[in-house]
């Protein structure tokens, strides 16, 4: 995987095949506590997805974001970047916005999944005009964090883990995707799930939501145990360019649990909002 020097650590990521366009825009996927950039769909991440060749990816499914360039990123101490975890969102955001600014990429929609959500946020509320658009799934402008969750990651890390990742999924959903979740948030480490949690737990923009006036999508669903759906409605209703979008039977994974769906509302979003409303205020 390619490599990428910002804010002094060396970032891991990867690029889908796709052409990039100054008119179709870009985006950047940022994964959650403890994950890394395989965590989002293979289907996203390259428009050569074997697993549509192999029969694994679902009949019928039809990925409209093939038409965006779609770079994943792993966050430093995540994956194959360098660096450790940090236990500030608006850090990570630094190095994001580092990463975007190194690679020239421009009309860029942050898409986020759960802390990566919060990263996002902190993004699209910055000044940098490459970034003209944001999607949140499973986030939140301040994540409820349990002492007992930080002091589970301090003191019980594996016992831990497995309860925050079946905790996190909605039942319904295969035990492959919830025993995946569990290996690689155990490969990530005891001090980056915990400073990734940490971080989460310190994170709140709730008082800056109105000023935020760019287009964000809002993805929750009735099942999410991590943020509750009502949580991420009252955010998205604090914006004014904001678009809240429901999902029902899926539980915090929802870019894994329902991955077309959630594929094509971003695309359907890119191509019917970010565009017209896309333009930084200044």
């Amino acid at each position: 995987m390619p490599i990428v020097s910002a804010r002094g650590f060396d970032i891991s990521y990867s690029c889908n095949d796709a052409e990039r366009t100054s008119s179709s825009g870009t985006l950047v996927l940022i994964h959650g506590a403890g994950g890394q950039e395989i965590d989002w769909p293979l289907a996203w991440r390259s428009s050569n997805d074997i697993t549509r060749e192999l029969g694994l990816t679902p009949k019928g499914h039809s990925n409209m974001l093939d038409k965006f360039q779609i770079y994943a990123v792993d966050l430093p101490g995540h994956g194959k970047s360098g660096g450790t975890g940090m236990d500030s969102v608006f850090d990570y955001s630094n190095v994001i916005e580092a990463v975007i600014e190194a690679l020239g990429l421009e009309n860029v929609c942050v898409v986020g999944h759960s802390m990566g959500a919060c990263i996002a946020l902190a993004l699209i509320n910055g000044k940098n005009p490459r970034i003209t658009s944001a999607c949140m799934i499973g986030g939140a402008s301040k994540m409820d964090v349990s002492d007992t969750i930080l002091e589970g990651l301090n003191k019980e890390f594996e016992n831990t883990v497995e309860y925050i990742v079946k905790y996190s999924w909605y039942n319904e959903t295969g035990a492959f995707f919830k025993q995946k979740a569990i290996q690689r948030m155990k490969a990530a480490g005891k001090e980056t799930v915990f400073n990734d949690f940490l971080a989460c737990s310190k994170f709140d923009m709730s008082n800056e939501l109105s000023e935020i006036d760019l287009p964000v999508l809002v993805i929750a669903s009735d099942h999410d145990r991590m943020v509750k759906l009502e949580v991420s409605k009252s955010m998205s209703a604090e914006m004014p360019n904001s678009i809240f979008l429901p999902i029902e039977n899926c539980g915090h994974f929802q870019h894994i649990e329902q991955t077309e769906l959630v594929a094509n509302e971003i695309a359907n979003f890119l191509e019917n909002h970010s565009k017209k409303n896309g333009s930084r205020r200044v």
